[in-house]
């Protein structure tokens, strides 16, 4: 979807802008495509998985090579792990000789300033297969499995891992399907999406914004964000009471702050999602974007040129009740 919106409404050589870049999919859609890209989010883990994959090594061997020396540099580290320092809670999911090799090779890259290794590491942390490093546990929403595979039954599981030969493995994965890329400008800034630099000429704004926080980015990713920083951030909530009106607050803000930005002939693309949630009540996303720009001033340069709906099935979910967002809607809107 990301790269056929990218093809769609914009050319080799435009920027394009995502203030709520996630995992970083539109951007490395872009990059690789000749297209500049500035990025951004006010989540760590969303930045790092982003930077990770705009700036990764070009070839396997080179990200092996990177490999063994970020990983030399963490047996100097190693000493220093007191794992009496680290969260019970964190401590709960991994053996003991595990953690604090996972804890030394993240500070060695945090030393290094790498965040494609640091990306790798965090890919790997939780699950219940053995090429993972936690104990049994979920991958997205991290919590123990220990009804499912007890200790008990399940000894091999619960043993140390290999924290080297795992990473190894996942370089190996990463470069498996090789992206083409282009030296073209890439920027992902850490910050507020109503904060986010001022640019000219932007071609085509393309982003996904959260969905009136149906997910909890904080508690989702609790375990990757804490090694991110040895703690959890704070703030990333976007609204605990209201949601409907913080989201369009919030989503008024930022495009007012990108609208004068975009060129003659440009493009807001919007991705947004309508949720049914408990109760069966519906969230309704896609029409609060609607009425955003079709009755504020500060987009009456734009007409929407495009509307799809896509409907997604019960089979791609991963919340119990097949609950969360049903349906995303893509709005294409172009500055006259």
């Amino acid at each position: 979807m990301a790269l056929a919106l990218i093809l769609d409404n914009s050319e080799p050589g435009d920027l394009i802008v995502d203030p709520f870049c996630g995992s970083g999919v539109v951007a490395l859609e872009a990059s690789a495509n000749g297209r500049p890209v500035a990025v951004g989010d006010w989540n760590p883990y969303a930045v790092l998985l982003t930077r990770a994959k705009l700036f990764a090594p070009p070839n396997e061997a080179a990200a092996q090579r990177r490999l063994g020396e970020v990983w030399q540099l963490s047996r100097k580290l190693l000493a220093e792990q007191d794992l009496r320092t680290v969260p019970i809670w964190v401590r709960r999911f991994f053996h003991p000789n595990t953690l604090r090799n996972a804890l030394a090779f993240r500070d060695a890259c945090v030393a290094r300033g790498d965040d494609f290794l640091l990306s790798c590491l965090l890919g790997i942390l939780h699950h219940q297969r053995p090429g993972f490093l936690s104990f049994p546990s979920s991958h997205l929403v991290p919590y123990l499995r220990s009804k499912k595979f007890p200790k008990s039954r399940f000894q091999r599981l619960y043993q140390e891992r290999d924290v080297l030969s795992r990473l190894q493995a996942k370089v190996r994965r990463t470069y498996k399907r090789p992206v083409a890329r282009k030296v073209v400008g890439r920027r992902v800034h850490h910050i507020d999406a109503r904060h986010f630099p001022k640019m000219r000429r932007i071609a085509a704004v393309i982003t996904s914004p959260p969905y009136m926080n149906e997910l909890d980015y904080v508690r989702d990713n609790r375990l990757r964000l804490w090694f991110i920083e040895r703690s959890l951030p704070k703030g990333l909530e976007l609204v605990r009471r209201d949601r409907e009106k913080a989201f369009r607050g919030l989503m008024r803000s930022v495009c007012a702050r990108l609208a004068p930005q975009i060129k003659r002939g440009g493009k807001f693309v919007l991705i947004v999602g309508d949720a049914t949630r408990g109760g069966g009540r519906k969230g309704r996303t896609g029409a609060i974007m609607r009425k955003l720009f079709e009755r504020d001033d500060a987009f009456k340069q734009f007409t929407l040129e495009k509307r799809y709906q896509d409907r997604i099935p019960d089979v791609r979910r991963s919340r119990r009740g097949c609950s969360g967002t049903k349906v995303e809607t893509v709005l294409i809107y172009r500055k006259k």
